[in-house]
């Protein structure tokens, strides 16, 4: 079966490695105090022949992004599509997005510190997706506010404030910590839906 336009090509063993590599990096120095260099000898390859696996740090970073966030949105559409009371949705919605988040913190880091280092059309992909999120929370808590389920107040404010909450987990989270990701993520959906209960 032919592969669908656009489709992402998936990477090599060698390549998975540098992908992680290098999301690592940029995690702990940023990506501009990364150098493809930096990430050559982290793998074990020089300079040049990092370049057999990519053309440029910016190809790295962007191939970084490919679907970081499109499984996230897909399974909060479905969530949010759900027939349960908002509340329920949206305790749903936080506990799976704080678990994408402990599950993928390097690639989370990277995210939140270094897209807007993306090239411009990967640049709008993110931004596009990080809205589409950002409209799921909103529209469940909206529905909750209209069916007297909710706290009248602005949804718009309430989602911002939830996801700030939860996307900070990637710099004080640890795998090693006191609460387990599954502890952490349904404490953090309680807190979210008191923040908006009426």
């Amino acid at each position: 079966m032919a592969a669908r336009p656009g489709a992402v090509r998936p990477p090599t063993d060698r390549e998975a490695e540098i992908l992680a590599t290098a999301a690592r990096m940029f995690r702990e120095r940023g990506y501009h105090g990364t150098s493809v260099r930096n990430i050559a000898e982290s793998v074990g390859l020089l300079k040049g022949s990092l370049y057999h696996y990519i053309r440029s740090k910016e190809e790295l970073l962007a191939r970084l992004f490919e679907g970081a966030l499109e499984d996230t949105v897909l399974e909060l559409e479905t969530i949010a599509r759900g027939e349960d009371g908002a509340p329920a949705r949206l305790r749903r919605m936080v506990k799976a997005y704080v678990a994408s988040i402990t599950d993928n913190r390097d690639a989370v880091a990277l995210y939140l510190r270094e897209w807007r280092s993306l090239p411009p059309p990967d640049l709008a992909r993110v931004r596009a997706q990080r809205r589409a999120m950002r409209a799921l929370f909103e529209r469940v808590i909206a529905e909750g506010t209209d069916r007297g389920e909710l706290a009248r107040g602005d949804a718009k404010v309430a989602t911002l404030a939830i996801l700030g909450m939860c996307n900070w987990l990637y710099e004080w989270y640890r795998p090693r910590g006191r609460l387990r990701a599954e502890q952490l993520a349904e404490e953090l959906a309680e807190r979210a839906v008191r923040s908006v209960s009426r």
